[in-house]
């Protein structure tokens, strides 16, 4: 079974970890898919993979059961060739005379078209397949039963079908949503960056809406987490989020200034948050400061030897705070965070 994940930019690598871990020695390959190492697709070759198992990726956005691929350039002449010379015979596994069919086009790359004459063509080189087959096509765009998706990446084109009609990064348990709320794929990519040993103590700082520690008790329960924040609301949120996931049981929820903390002395392992940075909410005054007031309070929480992982566009400001508290930059990662590109940035306090 061949299949196309979807994933957000620049965590193709912990979705390939994540889908040997899962499935073990049912993996036969796995590799990203396009024209560089940061397409936010992954492709990979799975013995004996139910649709339920699949849905039960967490760092993974789509997954597109692939039909067919082929070569495509990048003039509207020849994405038709490649198109007319996809197989649709696997469609006919899934299509019955009352079944609608809807059709999207994902493009990236330099192309003389764009990604709703993609999905045209598509709808017409399926309609003309079912004609010859005796069988009059339903198309519906807006509720399809199945949903044909066409990914072209560079020259590479992929017809698959969409085995989930909704974003898995769309958590059930998240009733409250912070206004800044990370996207749960990369709280778990996060997760996985940081590795932390077992069992060990966790702080989220910057907690929001406790995405972070969700993420991390759900994929390992030998964690323990403390999610502070300096806003009431939010921490009551991100509890009422936690007890929804029913792991509420391995978190302290404080109320607290993480620039001030009210904690003692090296009372947590490790650290991951997700801090604000002045763009995806309210624009706020002192950025610069706000951060190294963070980092001086991680200086105190954390022990001598512990590491601990953020996300931020500010770049240049962690850079710089890396080198004034003496820490050690272990890694960083660029990756698409809303439309923006951040870095995920892994740090040990020396």
């Amino acid at each position: 079974m061949l299949i196309l994940f979807t994933t957000v930019p620049g965590i193709e690598d912990i979705v390939i970890e994540e889908v040997r871990e899962h499935f073990g020695n049912r993996v036969i390959n796995a590799e990203v898919f396009g024209g560089s190492n940061v397409t936010g697709k992954v492709l990979a070759n799975i013995n004996d993979a139910s649709s339920n198992d699949l849905r039960q990726l967490r760092t993974v956005e789509h997954v597109i059961l692939v039909l067919d691929s082929g070569i495509t350039g990048k003039d509207i002449n020849s994405l038709r060739k490649c198109i007319w010379n996809l197989n649709l015979n696997g469609l006919l596994n899934y299509y019955t005379p009352n079944t609608s069919i809807g059709v999207t086009a994902d493009r990236a790359g330099t192309h003389d078209y764009k990604s709703p004459e993609a999905a045209a063509l598509l709808g017409e080189r399926i309609s003309e397949f079912l004609l010859s087959k005796g069988i009059k096509p339903i198309f519906n765009l807006d509720n399809a039963d199945l949903v044909l998706r066409l990914i072209i990446d560079q020259d590479k084109c992929v017809l698959g079908l969409s085995m989930t009609r909704r974003t898995l990064k769309d958590r059930s348990y998240r009733v409250f949503n912070h206004p800044a709320s990370i996207n749960p794929i990369l709280a778990n990519a996060m997760l996985r960056i940081l590795s932390p040993n077992s069992p060990s103590r966790v702080c989220d700082p910057t907690c929001g809406s406790g995405t972070i520690a969700i993420e991390g008790i759900l994929m390992r329960r030998d964690l323990y987490f403390l999610c502070a924040d300096v806003n009431y609301g939010y921490v009551n949120g991100a509890a009422m989020n936690a007890r929804n996931a029913g792991v509420d049981a391995l978190i302290d929820f404080l109320v607290m200034d993480s620039t001030k903390p009210a904690l003692r002395e090296h009372a947590c392992g490790y650290a991951v948050f997700n801090p604000p940075f002045g763009i995806r909410i309210e624009p706020m005054e002192g950025v610069a400061s706000f951060y190294d007031s963070l980092f001086n309070s991680l200086n105190h929480i954390l022990r001598s030897g512990s590491s601990f992982v953020l996300i931020t566009v500010r770049k240049s400001i962690v850079r710089r705070l890396i080198r004034k508290y003496g820490f050690g930059l272990i890694s960083e990662r660029v990756v698409e965070q809303g439309g923006i590109w951040s870095s995920i940035f892994k740090v040990v306090k020396e």
